[in-house]
């Protein structure tokens, strides 16, 4: 039974917890986290803002990728990663209601060397004619990207014409697929006490 014990504890331990290894994720802290190269803003009045006040825009005129923000993450080689962030995009709109500045803009996304995720065009959703109003950001959601090192460099990049793109609440978790479900646990448990009760029968037959 104390194998058993011991057993079921090294799988409870072994269990993957799901958090966020990426630091000051919402722009808030700016404490030098994010290597970011020119063009790059931080805040702009909340603008883009998911949470907290601070969102991160690029400055870069297009259509080049021309300005990027990068930080280098922990992770484990073999390990697969949900990546999410919020997006939004400048524009302006009439007062019919429809969109009547709609801006060339485009963000890539790297995780290590493999592109994550790549849009263009990303349409405003700014309801105001005032484009310093902004409007609600947008999830965006990658999924099961593969860790090939101990460290992986997750890089922004993006462009705007003229007016800008913003992202904020950026997280990279341990994969959905990669954690086991309380179902999986609790049916590895109940086969662990009944290995356990056998042992005990087999040993008082003895």
């Amino acid at each position: 039974m104390r194998v058993a014990a011991a057993i079921l504890l090294a799988v409870a331990v072994a269990v993957p917890a799901s958090a966020n290894i990426v630091r000051d994720g919402s722009f808030e802290l700016n404490d030098g986290t994010w290597e970011l190269t020119e063009g790059w803003f931080l805040g702009d009045a909340g603008r883009g803002a998911q949470s907290g006040v601070n969102s991160l825009s690029t400055g870069c005129f297009g259509p080049e990728f021309s300005c990027f923000a990068t930080q280098v993450l922990p992770t484990t080689i073999g390990q697969r990663y949900d990546l999410s962030f919020w997006l939004y995009a400048d524009g302006l709109i009439g007062p019919e209601g429809f969109p009547v500045a709609q801006f060339d803009n485009g963000i890539q996304v790297m995780f290590g060397d493999a592109l994550a995720t790549a849009i263009y065009n990303f349409p405003t959703t700014n309801t105001s004619t005032d484009i310093t109003a902004g409007g609600p950001s947008t999830q965006i959601i990658v999924r099961n990207l593969l860790a090939t090192s101990a460290s992986t460099i997750l890089q922004l990049s993006g462009y705007h014409d003229p007016s800008g793109i913003f992202f904020d609440d950026v997280s990279v978790e341990l994969a959905i697929s990669q954690i086991p479900e309380p179902g999986t646990l609790s049916l590895i448990g109940m086969a662990l006490g009944c290995l356990g009760l056998c042992r005990r029968r087999r040993a008082r037959g003895d």
